[in-house]
């Protein structure tokens, strides 16, 4: 009990100090680095795995309706299909900073793994409709526990890392999930042919959705004693290691880490016009996304021609190749410290991809078009956040930028859900356009924003303006 109480004594120290002004550097580089490795492993994994799940829960809806579901369920007639899809971004939206609110007060693993449970009970749930209204309704559901965990785990990321630490780390969570839900289609097409009992039951599509249900369930269970907690909730780390992680935090931001935020903060934060670009750019970057991973499968099996098997199987490949290229050049960022450059170099390749889809004749050529625009859009989501965490200087404002980004990028879904509509197959013309013209404004965006934040750091090297972000020896990192 007293060797229990002592070191109680020496963590409530070591918060106390990291606060503080004695936020002197005591550790030596070897020492950090061990420190940063072992963060790695304890915070990351679970939050890859159940952010594939995530993934997995919100797009298989796709597989699930060419598997026979716009069928059983008369999902084709109308615009019901576009319905049931957008229906899920709308209350995605709204949580998504309520939920960054109360992360902290509950605290993480307690939090999320309730989310995680929760959604996973509504897509079991789906594997038993019988009509496309009751689906819908459980999209809706499915929106609201959802919202916390993308945002939620890059706040959590982000009170872990320094600033040129966290877009591998956040690539690493977002791309780690990407390649396990790559194998989407393919597992999908497996479940798929599952046939028991009688009935709903002999219909393949509800497979999908009553396995994959029943394993992210699972999963919460197993989060509630495995996901990573924020760094004064570190109960894995020594004194002395806790003390180091929330120093260097400290050190780097010049100020608390760790103070709980209040909805009248929220509320000065969110009127910073640069918080609006980055919802900006993230909005660009979520709408592009979706719609590919929402019509991607469709695009492969109306407009190339491809069988109902092969197309869920190559709906995989593009996704793999992007999460290698994407960590590739998440490092690159990292290591040269250099953020616009990549961000529009993958958002010209997402441009180049989506005119080769569109324009070029051989289906193996359109498919290769497939490859550049899944990478060039699915690496800008990572890339994209820890861009508006990087112009953050202030620890308590992470959570509310992250939010707020990912609040806005759910509208995205919604335009992802719309623009590609019934009605344009197989070519989907317009929603094609409308993809690449959301990339080119990403693209000027990102550069002109960029110089914008390059100049003001010059002149505060120069002593023209005060503390950027009102935090002394702060500097933007375009």
């Amino acid at each position: 009990m007293a060797d229990k109480d002592a070191n109680a004594s020496h963590l409530e120290e070591a918060e106390q100090q990291a606060v503080s002004g004695t936020n002197t550097q005591d550790w030596s580089d070897s020492e950090e680095r061990a420190l940063v490795k072992r963060i790695d492993w304890h915070v990351l994994p679970v939050l890859c795995v159940v952010f594939a799940l995530s993934l997995l829960d919100r797009t298989n809806i796709s597989s699930a309706y060419i598997a026979g579901m716009a069928q059983d369920l008369e999902l084709s007639v109308g615009a019901r299909y576009n319905i049931a899809l957008l229906l899920f971004f709308v209350p995605y939206a709204l949580f998504e900073l309520p939920s960054n609110l109360v992360i902290r007060r509950i605290g993480a693993r307690i939090w999320l793994s309730g989310l995680i449970i929760a959604w996973g009970v509504c897509v079991l749930g789906m594997g038993f409709v019988r009509h496309w209204v009751p689906l819908a309704i459980l999209r809706i559901l499915l929106g609201a526990f959802e919202a916390g965990l993308f945002p939620g785990a890059v706040f959590l990321i982000s009170s872990w890392y320094r600033t040129y630490e966290t877009a591998r780390r956040v690539s690493i969570f977002y791309m780690a999930s990407l390649f396990a839900s790559g194998f989407g289609g393919i597992i999908a097409y497996g479940l798929s042919l599952i046939r028991a009992g009688d009935g709903i039951y002999r219909q393949g599509w509800r497979w999908i959705f009553i396995i994959e249900g029943a394993v992210t369930i699972a999963a919460g269970f197993i989060a509630i004693f495995t996901l990573g907690q924020f760094p004064e909730k570190a109960s894995w780390l020594s004194s002395r290691e806790k003390r180091t992680a929330l120093t260097r935090i400290a050190n780097q931001h010049g100020g608390r880490e760790y103070e709980h935020i209040t909805v009248k903060q929220s509320l000065v934060y969110l009127m910073d016009w640069k918080l609006g670009f980055y919802a900006l750019q993230y909005f660009i970057c979520a709408s592009s996304v979706y719609s590919l991973a929402f019509f991607m499968p469709i695009i492969l099996r109306e407009g190339m021609g491809f069988t109902y098997a092969l197309a869920q199987v190559l709906t995989s490949p593009p996704y793999l190749v992007a999460v290698v290229l994407s960590l590739l050049m998440a490092w690159i960022s990292d290591k040269f410290r250099v953020r616009w450059v990549i961000l529009c170099t993958q958002s010209v390749t997402a441009i180049v991809g989506l005119l080769i889809t569109l324009y070029a004749v051989p289906p193996g050529v359109r498919y290769f078009g497939t490859f550049l625009a899944v990478f060039g859009t699915q690496a800008n989501v990572p890339a994209t956040l820890a861009y508006g965490q990087n112009q953050t200087a202030q620890p308590v404002r992470k959570g509310v930028v992250s939010a707020a980004m990912i609040a806005v990028g759910a509208a995205g879904g919604v335009t992802g859900s719309t623009i590609f509509r019934a009605q344009d197959a197989p070519m989907y013309l317009p929603g094609m356009w409308s993809t690449i013209a959301m990339q080119m404004l990403y693209t000027v965006g990102t550069f002109s924003m960029s110089m914008y934040l390059r100049r003001r750091n010059r002149l505060a090297d120069e002593g023209q303006i005060a503390a950027l972000e009102g935090v002394e020896g702060f500097r933007y990192a375009p």
